[in-house]
């Protein structure tokens, strides 16, 4: 063999083994390129699951104190608006004549007498302004004798009328101001319930 088929013979394999070394770097460096493609999406993902996780968070958070604010403002609308009925009410029965008072005792006292069914004698009690229609209501119904005492109610009651047995054992409250709350408090369900959706 001569020289220069020695020399091409060894280039040859030299440009073989080259060749063969850069297809296998070629080949490391494309694997270390997608391990490192592959842990960046993994990692990028990560930190994009983080973010949507926190946002995700903080406006939950955000809807939460809105919930609550606004929960606040309708609690606080409910109130003012009972609180206006009530006093409106309150007005109307301050405002009223002898003749609806006396009416309405008559009507009040009825009732509390048929729920009532005692035997024994009875104390009426009524505000002080309203003692003279009482009388009248008795007698009137032809009631007079059952009646132990008539009693004089707080002015906080309003009006209206509480009966008990004489010794105190049964009683009905049918005064104006214990009627309102019981009626506010169903006002207030049903403002609940149908206007502010419970």
């Amino acid at each position: 063999m001569s020289l220069e088929a020695l020399r091409a013979e060894i280039l040859k394999k030299a440009r073989a083994k080259a060749d063969a070394i850069i297809k296998s770097a070629e080949e490391e460096a494309k694997k270390i390129l997608d391990e490192a493609m592959k842990e960046y999406s993994r990692r990028y993902e990560l930190a994009r699951e983080a973010e949507l996780r926190e946002l995700r968070d903080e406006l939950s958070k955000k809807l939460s104190e809105k919930n609550l604010e606004v929960s606040t403002r309708l609690l606080n609308l409910k109130n003012e608006l009972i609180k206006e009925l009530r006093e409106e009410i309150l007005s109307k029965i301050r405002e009223m004549s002898d003749a609806e008072r006396k009416k309405s005792l008559k009507k009040l006292i009825t009732e509390c007498l048929n729920e009532l069914h005692v035997a024994q004698k009875i104390n009426v009690c009524v505000v002080e302004k309203d003692i003279p229609l009482i009388k009248d209501v008795l007698r009137e119904l032809g009631i007079e004798d059952r009646v132990k005492e008539i009693k004089i109610l707080s002015p906080e009651s309003v009006g209206g009328v509480l009966v008990e047995s004489e010794d105190g054992s049964l009683g009905l409250d049918n005064t104006y101001v214990t009627r309102l709350e019981r009626l506010l408090s169903l006002v207030y369900k049903k403002l609940n319930d149908e206007v502010f959706g419970g």
